[in-house]
């Protein structure tokens, strides 16, 4: 879940996410990177990205992040010929200094997302020679059903895969539909090979399923089209430490959220995934965990980290080689923007669990 950098208006699907908001940490008072594009060069504590994931790419030798596009607003001063949201990018050779941002991608003008609503959470895998983005595109202009009373409306929301050459872009879409499922309010897709067969693991929302779930649906080999119903790996409701309701029109409801689903491959074969959610201790705000698969498959029964990997707004990330072969974590911590700061963390493989280090880069 990514919180805009736009006005209140729509601001209504993240009541749950501001309520939460409860860490005292020391805020970062520098310029955002995205204010002063024309800067040559960007030092990391800048980065105002949220929902990281760094590519490390194996062909340009070059590491890559992504983050949302707001278009007109004024901590985003890239310039956008269409006048139209999307996705911009940053690049770097040693991670700590950074150039861009450049637009990745804008809107075609047709999409059946709104052109202003910009995407949540872009993230690039590299596969079979082409860049693949996935992100999650937004109408709340329009709904997919009728809410429970008292509950926030159910917009569309869905994630969508786009394709590029290149990881700077420009990527284009395959066709003008997500490759989630129509009637899910969908979120946070990435990629995930399983003996060959190509899956996406998403997020479906807790606006709409009340305990928000973490689901894989499988993906045509060329990734243009998702391949049957999903499957369930994770239920939020079901870990003792997530939050499990917000306020909500005065009341309380049902609000488990689950963001940033990431999986990882041990040194022992074992299925991991990271992920997010809001912790029930308010002072540990946006928490990180992981969750492990019994048969090292998606089709696992999957039990959970008795205590969150990270937190302290620390979260939605994803786990990375560097070219020197270091095994790291990126995530975001700050949930609220302006203040959202890109950190990277050594990150230790112990087979059966990991283990996070020391922060090498971003702001504390």
């Amino acid at each position: 879940m990514s919180m805009p950098k736009l006005s209140a208006l729509f601001f209504a699907p993240f009541l749950f996410a501001s309520a939460q908001q409860g860490t005292s940490a020391e805020l970062p008072t520098n310029t955002p990177a995205s204010a002063v594009p024309e800067k040559e060069v960007h030092h990391v504590d800048t980065l105002n990205i949220h929902d990281p994931a760094v590519l490390a790419d194996p062909v340009s030798k070059r590491y890559y992040v992504y983050d949302s596009f707001h278009y007109g607003h004024p901590q985003e001063n890239l310039a956008s010929p269409n006048g139209r949201a999307g996705v911009e990018v940053f690049w770097s050779e040693d991670l700590e200094h950074w150039h861009g941002p450049e637009l990745a991608y804008d809107f075609e003008e047709d999409s059946w997302a709104n052109t202003n609503h910009a995407p949540w959470a872009p993230e690039v895998a590299f596969y079979e020679g082409k860049y693949y983005l996935f992100t999650t595109f937004h109408n709340y202009d329009e709904t997919i059903g009728e809410a429970e009373e008292g509950r926030p409306p159910l917009v569309r929301r869905a994630s969508q895969i786009l394709v590029s050459d290149s990881p700077r872009g420009p990527f284009k879409r395959f066709a003008n539909k997500p490759q989630t499922p129509a009637d899910e309010m969908a979120l946070d897709g990435t990629l995930w090979i399983e003996d060959g067969q190509p899956w996406m693991i998403y997020c479906q929302e807790w606006i709409q399923a009340g305990d928000g779930l973490i689901k894989a649906i499988r993906l045509s080999d060329d990734l243009t089209e998702s391949i049957g119903e999903p499957i369930t790996l994770i239920n939020a409701g079901d870990v003792e430490w997530t939050a499990k309701t917000s306020r909500h029109e005065g009341k309380d409801i049902r609000a488990v959220v689950t963001d940033g689903p990431w999986p990882y491959r041990s040194k022992t074969g074992e299925l991991m995934l990271l992920w997010s959610s809001w912790n029930k201790d308010k002072e540990k705000a946006y928490t990180t965990s992981l969750a492990y698969s019994d048969n090292g498959k998606l089709s696992g029964n999957w039990t959970h980290r008795e205590e969150p990997l990270i937190a302290g707004d620390r979260g939605h990330g994803n786990i990375f080689r560097s070219f020197d072969g270091e095994l790291m974590i990126a995530l975001h911590r700050y949930f609220k923007q302006p203040y959202t700061r890109l950190q990277i963390f050594e990150l230790e493989d112990l087979g059966d669990d990991l283990e996070i280090g020391e922060q090498l880069y971003g702001h504390p």
